[in-house]
């Protein structure tokens, strides 16, 4: 029995060869490349011999004849275990056959092997774990947890095992489960990253924030140049509620020349939240000239951010950047968000006749651009011409995403008209499309006021 053992381990080893393809990134490096993979892929199986298949004498005597084979021509052997294996075949067979697939990258191959290993000997615990190597590997990551739920139950004991286990758990967002299965994956293996990383994740998903913090103290202490870990943190001070703590992690990410466009456009946010726009503005400049003219949308969205809040200068420096970097790749949506934003800059300087310009040529361009035809309204109201301003609010009204901001704008115009009764009305019509606090509150300080 042990001779029959040993030989399957000569072929495992003589068959051990680089794949092209790895496991996803995050859930571990390569995991060919690395050295305890490779040596627990080919370990010997001769400690537990109840969890392997048997194989008779003539089985035996076939596999020595396929050694040099497949030691020197992995494809050829394939071929030629294929032609040998047979429904009373011993599962070692398709177990070996099985390895030779994965590490030629034949992934569909590889499972169906294991497949038919396990089926043929169902506590065949080597093959229920290559297979959730496999399955984890191809994205099948349900599939993926009963396969290694299956070896650990056989004795299956590795950090190997427990972090892909949570890396398969963390995917199904089953965060609790995979909270377990990383713990236990780093009490085996305490100096891998990605389990730690893994870890991390759920405390942040499953909102346990000072935990994931304290966690990240640990390994940005172990690795202080690590950008990932620094951002990472910050999203979990942001769920902290303490936005201070998550801009001081991002611009150490910046000074570190790693902040990306997602964690400045963060900052800037951050930093307006905070009442500070000159800081905002140079965030997301910044994330403006690392964005290489893509994720426009959410500096577009700064700039109007910018002029909902009177920061009339800086939307006019963002807007200026945005047409410079994007050149004759502003789309027609773009173009026309960004004169809408000018229009409001020029009324807010007093700037009437240039903002009326603006407006009209932006819905000669388009008739459906509910945020001309707002500004229009005001514009209307502001010059006492309340037909006119009524005219564009119902226009607005008519379309669909823009129904309760008009509704709103048009309220707004008769209350400075001291018209209360019609501005509740329509403030009460867009409390029924979308619930709001604030205009809760602002209507019961007009209703007050009636009083």
């Amino acid at each position: 029995m042990k001779k029959s053992l040993f030989l399957i381990t000569a072929l495992i080893l003589a068959s051990s060869l680089m794949p092209g393809q790895s496991a996803p990134r995050n859930v571990a490096a390569d995991l060919w490349s690395d050295p305890e993979f490779r040596k627990s892929f080919t370990a010997s199986y001769g400690v537990l011999s109840n969890y392997e298949p048997e194989i008779s004498d003539a089985e035996k005597e076939a596999l020595r004849g396929l050694l040099k084979i497949i030691q020197n021509e992995p494809r050829s052997a394939i071929v030629a275990l294929e032609e040998q294996i047979k429904p009373g075949t011993s599962a070692a067979f398709d177990f070996i056959l099985a390895n030779l697939y994965f590490q030629q990258s034949d992934l569909q191959q590889a499972e169906q092997s294991y497949r038919k290993a396990v089926r043929k000997y169902p506590n065949f615990r080597r093959a229920h774990k290559n297979l959730s190597y496999v399955l984890v590997q191809t994205n099948q990551h349900q599939a993926a947890i009963e396969a290694i739920s299956k070896s650990i139950e056989l004795g299956v004991v590795d950090g190997r095992s427990y972090g892909l286990l949570g890396f398969c758990y963390l995917t199904e967002q089953l965060y609790y489960s995979a909270e377990a299965a990383y713990r236990q994956a780093i009490l085996m293996q305490p100096k891998n990253r990605d389990w730690k990383m893994g870890l991390a994740r759920c405390l942040v998903e499953s909102e346990n924030y000072p935990a994931a913090i304290t966690l990240f103290d640990t390994l940005i202490k172990q690795e202080p140049d690590n950008a990932d870990f620094w951002l990472l943190q910050a999203n979990a001070y942001i769920g902290l509620e303490d936005p201070t703590a998550a801009a001081e992690n991002i611009e150490i990410v910046r000074r570190m020349g790693h902040a990306d466009v997602p964690s400045l456009t963060m900052l800037g946010d951050i930093y307006m939240n905070q009442g500070s726009p000159s800081l905002a503005l140079r965030a997301y400049l910044h994330a403006l000239e690392k964005s290489n003219n893509q994720n426009r949308q959410a500096l577009m969205r700064a700039a109007k951010l910018f002029t909902q809040t009177g920061s009339m200068e800086e939307a006019t420096v963002l807007i200026d950047q945005i047409r410079a970097t994007a050149g004759a790749g502003l789309s027609e949506e773009d173009e026309l968000q960004l004169l809408t934003f000018e229009a409001k800059i020029a009324r807010f300087d007093g700037n009437d006749a240039k903002a009326f310009e603006i407006l009209k040529k932006i819905v000669e361009r388009d008739a459906l651009n509910g945020d001309a035809l707002i500004e229009l309204g005001n514009y209307y109201a502001d010059q006492g011409d309340f037909d006119r301003a009524t005219n564009r609010y119902e226009q607005a009204q008519q379309i669909a995403r823009y129904e309760r901001p008009a509704m709103i704008a048009h309220a707004q115009a008769l209350l400075r008209n001291k018209n209360y009764d019609k501005a509740l009305i329509l403030l009460k019509r867009a409390i029924q499309l979308k619930e709001d606090a604030y205009l809760v509150q602002y209507i019961e300080r007009i209703e007050r006021a009636i009083q």
